[in-house]
This record gives C-alpha cells, sequence and structure tokens, in this order.
C-alpha cells in the first residue's frame, strides 16, 4: 500500500491498494461518515436507454464489506460529489476497490498517530531481502519509507563442476556471514531469501547453522541483484511476514497476559469496558486487538477508535491480528480485546464508581 498525506489538518489520504492485504489494511482505516473519492462506473439513463459509464464518484460512508481472501472491498455510501448532468448527488453507490485502484479519502475523525500505528502494525517494518543468482547477488533492508540495498555484488562462478562447486560453497559463505552480520545490525525482524533453483535453501541452512533465531523466509525470482529484490517485492511472501510478525506479536502479549491472569489480575484487563477505561486512564502499556473490532460500522467502532488513540497517544503498544487464527480466536472469546497494564487497577471497582 502506498499512502499520502495530503493535508495534514483536513485528514485528506490518498491510497493505492498494491496487493491483496492492502484491502485488509483499508477496511479498517475507512469509518463511517469518512468520504471517499474514486474512480468507478455507474447506471445511468441517457434517453431512453440506461449505461454504465465511468466517472469520479465521492460517496459519503455508510458502511463496508469486506471477506477475507476475497480481491475487492465494497464500499456503501451515499453520493456527495459527482457529474451534475448525471444527477446522481445523494443517491446510493457502492465503490467496489481492488489491487491497482487508487481513492482519496478524507476522514470524519482525524489522528495522524493512530493512522500511522495502524500503517506500522499491518505492514513489514524492518526486513533484509536477498536475491541472489549465480550471475549477481543484492542485500536490501525494507521499511517503512521504502527499500535501501545495502550491499550488491556481480559474480562470476566457473563453468567446471568442481570449480563451481567450490565457488558456490564460497558464494554461500560468504552471502551467510553478510546476511547474518546485517540481520543483527539493523535488528530485522526477519530475512527473505530469493533465488532460482535451490540456491536459496543452501543459504538458508547456512544461515541456520549460524543463527537459529533468525526468521528466514523463502521465495523464488528469476533473476538476482535488484531486478530479483523489485521481483520480490510483489510477491505473496511478504504477505506472509505481515500475518506472521501479527499473529507473533499477539502471541506474546497473550503469553504474558495468561501469566498475570495468576499472578496479579489486576495488571491485566479485557473486554471493551474495562480496556477502555484503562486506556483513558494511560495504564495500558501492551494491548492486542482481533481485526473484526476494527472493521465494524456501528457505536462499538468510535469507542474502539477513541480506546486505541489513547492507548497510542499516551505511548503504548498495540497489535492488530486476523480473528480467524488460533490467537485472534482465544482473544475473540476473551471480548476482542486484551490489555498488559503498567500499574495494578481494581477495574470492577473503578467501573462502578
Amino acid at each position: 500500500m502506498k499512502l499520502e498525506v495530503l493535508d495534514y489538518r483536513d485528514g485528506v489520504l490518498r491510497v493505492r491498494i498494491d496487493g491483496l492485504d492492502d484491502l485488509w489494511i483499508l477496511s479498517m482505516l475507512v469509518s463511517k461518515g469518512d468520504v471517499i473519492k474514486a474512480r468507478t462506473t455507474r447506471d445511468v439513463s441517457i434517453g431512453d436507454e440506461k449505461r454504465r459509464i465511468p466517472m469520479t464518484l465521492a460517496i459519503r460512508v455508510e458502511k463496508t464489506e469486506f471477506q477475507p481472501f476475497t480481491n475487492r472491498l465494497r464500499i456503501h455510501g451515499i453520493v456527495v460529489e459527482g457529474p451534475d448532468r448525471f444527477g446522481v448527488k445523494g443517491s446510493h453507490h457502492t465503490i467496489s476497490v481492488g489491487v491497482g485502484d487508487e481513492i482519496v479519502i478524507q476522514k470524519v475523525s482525524w489522528d495522524p498517530k493512530l493512522v500511522e500505528e495502524i500503517l506500522k502494525i499491518v505492514r513489514p517494518l524492518n526486513i533484509l531481502l536477498v536475491a541472489v543468482d549465480f550471475d549477481e547477488y543484492a542485500i536490501a533492508l525494507l521499511q517503512l519509507q521504502g527499500m535501501k540495498i545495502i550491499d550488491s555484488e556481480n559474480v562470476s562462478l566457473p563453468l567446471s563442476d568442481e570449480s563451481f562447486e567450490v565457488a558456490e560453497k564460497e558464494l554461500v559463505s560468504e552471502l551467510t556471514r553478510k546476511i547474518v552480520d546485517s540481520a543483527h545490525r539493523y535488528g530485522v525482524e526477519a530475512v527473505v531469501i530469493a533465488s532460482p533453483g535451490s540456491l536459496k535453501n543452501k543459504i538458508r541452512d547456512a544461515v541456520v547453522l549460524l543463527d537459529s533465531k533468525i526468521r528466514i523466509f523463502l521465495d523464488t525470482v528469476a533473476n538476482g541483484g535488484y531486478a530479483g529484490l523489485q521481483e520480490l517485492l510483489n510477491r505473496d511472501v511478504l504477505s506472509s511476514i505481515i500475518r506472521d510478525t501479527a499473529i507473533a506479536k499477539a502471541s506474546e502479549v497473550i503469553d504474558e497476559f495468561d501469566r498475570l491472569l495468576v499472578k496479579d489480575i489486576n495488571m491485566v484487563a479485557y473486554g471493551m469496558d474495562s480496556v477502555s477505561l484503562a486506556a483513558e486512564l494511560g495504564a495500558v502499556k501492551k494491548l492486542a486487538i482481533v481485526d473484526e473490532m476494527l472493521s465494524s460500522f456501528d457505536e462499538t467502532r468510535y469507542k474502539v477508535e477513541k480506546m486505541l488513540r489513547d492507548v497510542v497517544n499516551k505511548g503504548g503498544d498495540m497489535v492488530i491480528v486476523p480473528s480467524n487464527t488460533p490467537v485472534g480466536q482465544r482473544i475473540k472469546m476473551l471480548g476482542g480485546v486484551i490489555a498488559i497494564l503498567r500499574y495494578p487497577l481494581e477495574l470492577d471497582f473503578l467501573g462502578n464508581q
């Protein structure tokens, strides 16, 4: 996803959807009352016949429809801006958003810090990308601000079998050392190694021998070097990292939650009412919430957004986890949101005051 803030004062964002997971992100960014402007099509009467023609419309959002693993997000609302000659203002319309589409959002309630935190949670923050073949390799750091190449080199392996094996081992050894050193230096969350053929597997095995704690993902690309990195940016493996990272972070929160639940129940909170109260008091240290809580368009959505603003603006950490995962189901059973507190609170007593 590419997101650009066009107007900080009024909360106007331009969003481009680059992958299917971006639709999930967009479903959490769009709220009831927001104005969405996009290129769309609509049936209009021209003389005695109806035609479906392309036009740019702006609608005030009433609800969205998003099903995980589908390729469209449907945004329903009332037209507030459109071509006057077609008389579409005030009528209902649905904008269907898919990969490659670009829309402009004017937020009804704008908190730049909360939007930034949501994007940090659901997008890869700090990932090492490696694209290698027998001609060249490149190592890059992928962060929110973009991709930065930190090492690249042309290589030339001999054609004879014996010399080739020796040179291949040297290439694997050199890359392994550079990958481990870079992973430690930059504190990356994961490493993605991509190559044609089985070269990536050999490098992965060597990295694991040096440091088994590094999270490694493999993918196949046609080329090494910069071209391979560009190819890798459009692959599904990055979506897997996004999902796995959110699940891993939420699992850590729920493990700590379970320990404190036994040791000191006043150091945790769960369910909207209790966590909202703790957030308002600035007591939330860590929060885990299922994505469904951010996708609703009822009164709960406004309470959730206020709760998250309180957490973010008072220095708390949060993670959004897909509800259709084991850890997401567990959090859902606890009311959809759990929190680790900075200090003990008797929330039942405070809630009755």
